[in-house]
């Protein structure tokens, strides 16, 4: 077939036979039919149809002369009859491309592209705002830091010069006319400072200490039979502690290795993990025979060390104070000290004697660190308790022996009164094991006698003991007292009277007089009576023994001027709640009360008169029970009853 043959020359009227091989032969050989510009239209066809399946001769694809230019029959046949049916092609390759449809939906809105709610010119920009504003505030910051420096340095200045301060208080003012009040403020302000820096002894290194403090590594030798769980791994070991496997194995009376008991004590208060904690607490707490043998104050002293503490050291030596800073352990966790004294108060039932002494020894001068007051002031008082509970039994040498030791190392360790007086605050007076053992420090620091240490405060001293000590020059109002040592030995005073029982007649019996039991009486009620009224006598003298007390403690109070430094006003507040103490809670009863209009001859023959009345009234209401109990108990009363 001929490449260049216009295929529209099938559809011309059919003519004779023989005449289609001629046009065939004569158009092959013409190299090619130049198509006309216009094309001419074609020639109506005839009216018989043709079969859409009847081959048309010359078209198969067998001949590789078919021309790939020329039109495709289905491609007209389409514009006039539809779209071909779809036929699918044989070749199982994947199609290049999907299908596109023939049609499209027409939208009357303009498609635009969609805009995002960020894009990454506003983030850049934002983050540069952000970045401008944190320079601005960390310059802010900065400027305003530098202006408190200053003014804190300026307020110094003007607070150490007396010139500075008066000029500053009558610039407040502003006026002229208030000049002298400014002179007056002056002076006010110069009260209210403190004389000297207060020196305090920190117990803990003030330097930062390590963020990993050194531990000791796991005795992997001694962990053996039972024990061989633990020699595993850290993450192992650690997750046997937390499911309590050592726990159990403890309760079913295995004993724990005296190098694996201590190297959990040792790891109890380092530990960041609260589960392990916990249990290394409690494994411990179960093992009351290592605790009794292995646990002393070179233990103690050792795992406080990790912590930050002191180095421990035999004897008592004097301890170092140093001016109190405002925030000397800035940054510190002190979970470990917590959890150090929580173990302290579970394992003190369990700890030799001697081991007991040693850890209150240990708590006293941690108790100088005002870290105690501000942190962990309730850890601590619980300790203490609970060491002072381990203690012998009050009355007995050993308790006697235990009080002199503590009572010897607070005064020996410590020389200031004011620092004195701090640990002795802080002992609990709970028990009356503890009241004992407070009044016995305070003693032992007022009349400086550590024999007192060995004896009960109300065996050892009297009222005129307590009256000698404060006509002493330490007692005494003068230009050189120093108000913040006399406010401590006040303080330590009322803690030595106490109840003052000493001061009571029967605290001291008079040598020759005659035991009670020894006295003999027929008469049961002059018997009574005569009892009663030696209550009442010792009751009167003990009023007037604590009057006396008070009106010494008046006249120290009297002498103090007010007017100058914060430290006297402290000194006589304290003065003053001493004396009201003594009147209105330890006297036998409240001191009668006396009119300023009354002249002192008729109050003192009222007073006179006062024991006589009481006894008419007594005898009165004696005889009266009397002839009430008489009444009832007659046969003629007790049937009509």
């Amino acid at each position: 077939m001929s490449r260049s043959k216009d295929i529209r020359g099938f559809f011309k009227p059919a003519g004779t036979p023989s005449s289609r091989p001629q046009q065939a032969t004569s158009s092959s050989s013409q190299p090619s039919l130049d198509i006309p510009s216009s094309p001419r239209t074609p020639p109506k066809p005839s009216p018989k149809p043709h079969s859409r399946t009847e081959e048309i001769g010359c078209s198969d694809d067998e001949d590789e002369d078919s021309d790939d230019s020329l039109v495709s029959l289905s491609a007209l046949l389409e514009q006039k009859q539809g779209p071909a049916a779809y036929k699918r092609e044989t070749n199982t390759t994947t199609p290049k491309a999907k299908r596109i449809a023939s049609y499209s939906h027409n939208s009357p809105l303009t498609l635009q592209q969609k805009k995002h709610k960020f894009d990454m010119k506003s983030l850049i920009s934002h983050a540069r705002q952000t970045d401008r504003a944190e320079e601005s505030a960390r310059r802010a910051d900065k400027l305003m830091a530098e202006e408190d420096d200053d003014e804190h340095q300026n307020l110094s200045a003007v607070q150490n010069s007396p010139g500075r301060l008066q000029k500053a208080a009558r610039d407040l003012l502003n006026s002229d006319e208030e000049e002298a009040k400014g002179d007056k403020l002056a002076r006010a302000m110069n009260r209210t400072k403190v004389d000297g820096s207060r020196r305090v002894s920190y117990f803990f290194n003030l330097e930062q200490p390590l963020f990993k403090p050194p531990r000791r590594p796991f005795p992997q030798g001694k962990a053996k039979g039972c024990w061989r769980v633990l020699a595993d791994d850290p993450s192992s070991r650690d997750q046997a502690f937390i499911i309590g496997l050592p726990h159990n194995i403890v309760l079913r009376g295995r004993t724990l290795p005296d190098e694996l008991f201590l190297w959990i004590l040792n790891e109890a208060c380092v530990e960041k993990n609260a589960q392990l904690r916990v249990q290394y607490c409690d494994l411990v707490t179960l093992c009351a025979d290592s605790i009794t043998r292995l646990v002393d104050d070179v233990q103690l002293y050792s795992i406080l060390e990790k912590l930050g503490g002191p180095k421990y050291s035999r004897g008592h030596h004097k301890l170092q104070t140093s001016p109190e800073l405002e925030n000397p352990y800035s940054g510190r966790d002190w979970t470990g000290l917590v959890t150090f004294l929580q173990l302290l108060e579970r394992i003190a039932p369990s700890l030799a004697t001697g081991n007991a002494i040693s850890a209150i020894q240990l708590l006293l001068r941690m108790a100088l660190d005002p870290l105690v007051r501000t942190t962990v002031r309730n850890e601590h008082f619980t300790a203490m308790e609970a060491l002072i509970s381990a203690l012998p039994n009050a009355g007995t040498p050993q308790w006697d022996t235990a009080c002199e030791s503590i009572c010897t190392y607070l005064y020996e360790s410590v020389e200031e009164n004011v620092l004195r007086v701090v640990p002795i605050n802080y002992m609990p007076n709970t028990t009356s094991k503890a009241l004992d053992l407070r009044r016995r420090m305070a003693a032992v620091t007022v009349f400086r006698d550590l024999s007192l240490g060995r004896l009960p405060v109300d065996d050892a001293i009297t009222i005129e003991d307590v009256m000698r000590r404060l006509d002493e020059p330490d007692f005494r109002v003068t230009r050189s007292t120093d108000f913040e040592n006399l406010r401590a030995l006040v303080t330590l005073l009322d803690i030595v009277i106490s109840k003052a029982g000493f001061m009571h007649p029967h605290a001291h019996p008079h040598p020759h007089s005659t035991p009670p039991g020894n006295n003999t009486t027929t008469n049961t009620n002059n018997s009574n009576g005569d009892n009663h009224e030696e209550a009442e006598e010792a009751d009167r003298l003990f009023d007037t023994r604590i009057d006396a007390l008070t009106f010494r403690l008046k006249m120290v109070h009297d002498k103090i001027h007010d007017n100058t430094l914060l430290s006297r006003k402290i000194t006589k507040a304290g003065l003053d709640a001493v004396g009201k103490r003594l009147t209105y809670a330890v006297r036998s009863r409240p001191p009668p009360k006396t009119s300023i209009f009354e002249p002192e001859t008729r109050r003192a023959e009222d007073d006179a008169n006062v024991p006589r009345q009481r006894a008419f009234m007594r005898n009165w209401a004696q005889r009266k029970a009397e002839r009430v109990y008489l009444s009832l108990s007659l046969p003629g009363n007790a049937q009509r009853g």
